[in-house]
């Protein structure tokens, strides 16, 4: 049966129309759908029970359920959730002072292949739908405690968000929405690996959300060691992110996963400065997270602190605005794709779709 928040709002009350309902009751539907986060029919009080059993005989509120959950000692937590073909996708709470980032995916594994990310050692299965992209949020909100709530969400997990647009889109927008989730488009920021074409379409699209670009390296022919898939230069990727600071006037961020002795070498700061100077643009440092199929060969490693401190100083003398991305969730194998990965490698148990936190 078809997930509620697979409906747009006239798709919604027209099913709620032939389900005997009436326009304030579809209404009401939409406010515990979104708003109240509801996870089945019964939860929606004020509908009439007759109602809520007609809309059960065709649809679910939700398309996904939570496999598991992992809580690392620094209070992050990361959410298996259970698709409705049995696919799986990562989601990552990070709580940090007043603020409580929720990471998201967009595609069940990923196509882009970064040689230090687990999401995309199994390729790509297929484009996540505007519900499962949305229910990511009901879900993650449901599981904070009384007085937190979600101030920010960064759709940078599992998939390149730009090769999902049409789900995306509407996802973000529905995320957005006053009558929705009621996020503001400035707590909302998108990565990308870097797709010229698609990162225009994104700058074409409302309101003005804030992009992220996985640059890695400044130099082409280092970039598509790090990222084989690299259908682009630096040159290319960094206009087309310019061209979006100038539609929609955000500053962009450009994140570079250190690997030491890979790309936090002295020339490799010199590049980015070279590249990305005199721009509006902030660099996000992020020391690699370990991936244990990835780490093995002990061709990548995580540079230690100093290194990764010489390197943000390096880009800071250079004229860029650094930050540095303190490591989360590491005990509980936070690096994108690898609580997929070790669900998928698992054997099979009588109680797999039973979550743990």
């Amino acid at each position: 049966m078809q997930p509620l928040t697979e409906l747009g709002d006239e798709a919604l009350l027209d099913a709620v129309a032939a389900s005997g309902g009436q326009p304030f009751q579809g209404r009401q539907v939409l406010h515990w759908l979104w708003r109240h986060g509801a996870e089945d029919f019964a939860q929606m009080a004020n509908v009439p029970q007759r109602l809520r059993t007609a809309l059960a005989a065709r649809f679910v509120v939700r398309g996904s359920t939570l496999a598991s959950a992992s809580l690392a000692s620094d209070g992050t937590e990361k959410l298996l959730l259970r698709l409705g073909d049995g696919e799986t996708v990562e989601c990552v709470l990070i709580p940090e002072g007043e603020r409580t980032t929720l990471c998201i995916s967009t595609q069940v594994g990923c196509p882009v292949r970064c040689v230090f990310c687990a999401s995309g050692m199994d390729g790509v299965r297929r484009n996540l739908t505007t519900g499962e992209i949305v229910e990511q949020v009901l879900v993650a909100r449901r599981r904070l405690p009384p007085g937190r709530r979600l101030t920010n969400l960064v759709v940078m997990g599992m998939g390149e968000p730009m090769l999902n647009l049409d789900a995306l889109l509407p996802a973000l927008q529905r995320i957005h929405d006053p009558a929705g989730i009621d996020m503001g488009a400035r707590r909302i920021t998108v990565s990308t690996s870097g797709y010229p074409r698609q990162m225009e379409r994104f700058a074409a699209a409302d309101p003005a959300y804030n992009l992220a670009v996985s640059l890695h390296a400044a130099d082409d022919v280092l970039r598509r060691r790090l990222v084989p898939t690299a259908g682009h230069s630096v040159a290319e990727i960094v206009a087309a992110a310019h061209r979006y600071f100038g539609r929609k006037g955000r500053e962009v961020t450009y994140e570079v996963v250190l690997l030491e002795g890979m790309n936090d070498r002295p020339e490799d700061a010199v590049a980015l400065v070279e590249t990305l100077g005199g721009l509006p643009c902030t660099v996000n440092l992020i020391p690699w997270n370990p991936v244990d199929e990835l780490a093995a060969g002990g061709q990548l490693r995580r540079p230690a602190a100093v290194r990764v401190d010489a390197f943000a100083a390096a880009l800071r003398r250079g004229g860029l605005k650094v930050t540095v991305r303190r490591q989360r969730g590491a005990d509980q194998a936070a690096a994108c794709g690898q609580l997929r990965r070790r669900e998928l490698m698992a054997p099979p148990t009588g109680d797999r779709g039973s979550p743990t936190a």
